[in-house]
C-alpha cells in the first residue's frame, strides 16, 4: 500500500525535494560569490542562478524524471525555468500593482509557480521522445 502510494506520489516529492535543496545551492552560491569572490549583487545571482539551474536539471533528469542527460532537455529545462521566473516575476509586480503587501504575492506565487514548473518540466522538459510514425508511399 504504502510503495504504491510512493510511486503515485514519487515524481512530485522528488521534484519538491529537489526544489528546496537547489534553493540552497543557489543560496550558498550566491553567498560565496559575494563574500568570497566580492562578485557584484546582480553578476553573483546570475552565476547562483546558473549553477542551482544545472544543478537541479541534473538531479530532476537522473532521479525525479529517471532521464539521461541531453543539451536538448536541458535547452527546454531552462526555457521552463525562464519561464517560471517571469511568471513569478509578474505575479509579483500584479500584486504590487493592486497594492497587496509582498508577501501575499509570495504566497500566490509559491502555490502556483511550483505546480506550472512541475507541469511543464514533466510534460515538455522531460517528455518522452515521440516515434515518428513512417508514412508510406
Amino acid at each position: 500500500m504504502l510503495l504504491h502510494l510512493w510511486e503515485k506520489w514519487r515524481e512530485i516529492a522528488l521534484f519538491a525535494l529537489v526544489g528546496v535543496t537547489n534553493t540552497l545551492v543557489h543560496g550558498l552560491v550566491l553567498a560565496g560569490a559575494m563574500e568570497f569572490l566580492l562578485l557584484p549583487l546582480l553578476v553573483s545571482h546570475t552565476v547562483a542562478f546558473g549553477v542551482a539551474n544545472l544543478f537541479s536539471y541534473v538531479v530532476n533528469s537522473r532521479l525525479t524524471f529517471r532521464m539521461p542527460l541531453s543539451v536538448s532537455r536541458y535547452v527546454r529545462f531552462l526555457a521552463a525555468s525562464l519561464v517560471a521566473l517571469a511568471l513569478t516575476l509578474g505575479i509579483a509586480a500584479a500584486a504590487d500593482h493592486w497594492g497587496l503587501d509582498y508577501l501575499y504575492g509570495f504566497a500566490i506565487v509559491v502555490v502556483t509557480v511550483p505546480v506550472f514548473s512541475f507541469v511543464v518540466v514533466k510534460f515538455w522538459a522531460f517528455s518522452k521522445p515521440r516515434t515518428e510514425p513512417r508514412s508510406h508511399i
